[in-house]
């Protein structure tokens, strides 16, 4: 057997060798686009929600579409009895944990971000503190319509979320879900809204 065909034998045979192996590879996000569009917009028609509110930043003359809103479940009501909630331009003090939709290995959905360790256990954690307007405009919608203590539920659609584009660990094209307490909020400086 000459080089050339030995080189053309062996070369075959590993093309037919990797073609034959079967692939351990798990894409966690296959279909992620149009599995959250999915995801979101059952969720928009199946009313397993208290309310829905549309992006503040919408202009009146559009007409809305369901990615124009993000979903509410209120989890508990505010024990702060006052009709006050954050401006955009305000900080906010907040405990949250955020999730995706469930993927391939993660069947309750990869939780990307949170601001305390226990689960539900707001007591002992130190609340994350932000302007409202540093955030995504699905989270900073839910912000502008809490008030103080008010602990809520919230299905953002990637439009109002990263969108098309990737943020650490959220694929592109995720729908966020955030268990969110208003712990409290001001403007300039601390209490000038008390």
């Amino acid at each position: 057997m000459n080089i050339k065909h030995f080189i053309l034998v062996s070369c075959t045979l590993m093309v037919m060798a990797s073609c034959s192996e079967k692939s351990d590879v798990v894409e966690e996000f296959h279909d992620w686009k149009n599995k959250n569009e999915k995801y979101f917009e059952a969720a928009y028609l199946a009313n397993d929600y208290d309310f829905k509110l549309k992006k503040y930043s919408l202009r009146e003359e559009l007409t809305p579409k369901s990615t124009d809103y993000i979903l509410v479940e209120k989890l508990s009501d505010s024990e702060v009895y006052d009709d006050q909630r954050p401006f955009l331009n305000d900080t906010v003090q907040i405990h949250y944990v955020g999730t995706l939709i469930p993927s391939t290995t993660y069947t309750t959905g990869l939780e990307f971000d949170k601001s305390y360790q226990n689960p539900f256990n707001f007591e002992n954690a130190v609340p994350r503190t932000f302007a409202v307007n540093s955030v995504v405009s699905g989270f900073g919608t839910a912000l502008l319509n809490m008030h103080r203590g008010e602990h809520w539920l919230v299905t953002i659609p990637y439009q109002l979320g990263y969108g098309s584009v990737a943020n650490g660990s959220i694929p592109a094209y995720s729908t966020l879900i955030f268990e969110i307490r208003l712990e409290d909020f001001w403007s300039k400086k601390k209490g000038d809204r008390h």
